[in-house]
């Protein structure tokens, strides 16, 4: 076979299959980024349950930041972290690290579910809605435009492929039939 006949006689094949490869990897990307976004879903309405029974049956005391720390982040930045020291209504003093600005020795206000002493943050309950209701919908948009990506690629690769198959079979000289 010569080297000028194989694009003729391959050419149109390996471009579909080329496109369905590329469309196997598109749509398998496309339901990792759509469980992922369930996930954000998940997390973001557990977060606002939580926020909202801090709001309701939460308590807010004051505590000590006993240390200050600072750590590595990933985009390769440092971050300020805090070691705060909080006293239940009961007596109990827990201690807790988190993000903060706070300097050692400062008083911050500190919120927590009665009973449950391992919620305790220094983070208002209006901060904890806004950062877990834009993960919701971050993971809802997720959830609903990726398979919409799925379908639109797929309805687009399937036009291309009843483009390209006919091309392989005419004559050399044919023209393409239109397309609407």
């Amino acid at each position: 076979m010569s080297r000028r006949r194989w694009p003729r006689r391959f050419g149109a094949g390996a471009r579909v299959a080329g496109k369905v490869a590329v469309g196997v990897a598109v749509t398998m990307l496309a339901m990792l980024f759509t469980v992922l976004g369930y996930g954000f879903v998940r997390g973001g309405l557990d977060g606002l349950d939580h926020a909202s029974a801090v709001a309701a049956r939460g308590r807010s005391v004051d505590g000590v930041v006993l240390a200050t720390d600072e750590v590595a982040e990933p985009q390769g930045g440092r971050a300020k972290r805090i070691e705060v020291r909080f006293t239940t209504a009961d007596g109990t003093s827990y201690r807790f690290w988190e993000g903060g600005d706070a300097d050692v020795g400062d008083t911050v206000r500190v919120h927590y579910e009665p009973g449950r002493p391992e919620t305790a943050s220094t983070h208002s309950v209006t901060s904890d809605r806004v950062g877990y209701g834009m993960l919701a919908l971050v993971g809802l948009a997720l959830v609903i435009l990726m398979p919409l990506l799925v379908l639109m690629l797929g309805r687009e690769g399937l036009r291309a492929m009843r483009r390209a198959v006919p091309t392989a079979a005419r004559p050399r000289g044919a023209r393409a039939p239109r397309s609407r």
